[in-house]
C-alpha cells in the first residue's frame, strides 16, 4: 500500500463539500486533497478548489498519538517545526467553509468514519513486518 485515497463530505456555508483526501503508506500523512464539487461563494469559500490552498496540505500529519489532531487555522499558520505539521491556513474571507472542512475531517478521520478501517490497515501491516512497524 503506497496510499490510500478517501472520499469525503460535510457541510460548508451554503452547500455540502464533496472531495478526496489521500493518505500516504504511514495512513496519517497528507498526499492531496481536492474538492470535485461545492455551493461555496466564488472568490471565498470556493477557494477550496483553488490548487495553491489544496498544496498546503501535503505533507501534513492527521494524526498524532491516535487521535485525530489536525485544525484548519483561521488567519493562517503561525507556528513553525512539528506543530506546524498538523495545521493548514484557513482560507480568508471563508471562516464557515474553513470550519466545514475542519469538521468534515475530524468526523471522517475520526471513530465515526475512517479510523477504525485504519487502524485495521496498520495493525495488518504491523503484522505482515512481524511486529517491527
Amino acid at each position: 500500500l503506497s496510499r490510500i485515497v478517501f472520499p469525503i463530505r460535510g457541510k460548508g456555508l451554503w452547500s455540502t463539500m464533496y472531495g478526496y483526501l489521500a493518505l500516504g503508506a504511514d495512513l496519517n500523512t497528507v498526499i492531496g486533497i481536492t474538492f470535485y464539487e461545492n455551493g461555496e461563494t466564488p472568490g471565498l469559500g470556493a477557494e477550496i478548489e483553488n490548487p495553491v490552498w489544496q498544496a498546503g496540505w501535503r505533507g501534513k500529519k492527521i494524526y498524532k498519538a491516535g487521535r485525530v489532531d489536525f485544525k484548519v487555522v483561521k488567519g493562517g499558520v503561525r507556528v513553525k517545526g512539528d506543530a506546524a505539521l498538523h495545521k493548514v491556513d484557513g482560507i480568508t474571507g471563508a471562516t464557515l467553509t474553513s470550519k466545514g472542512v475542519n469538521n468534515l475531517l475530524h468526523f471522517w478521520f475520526g471513530k465515526y468514519g475512517f479510523k477504525p478501517f485504519i487502524d485495521r490497515l496498520r495493525q495488518k501491516d504491523e503484522k505482515a513486518a512481524g511486529g517491527k512497524k
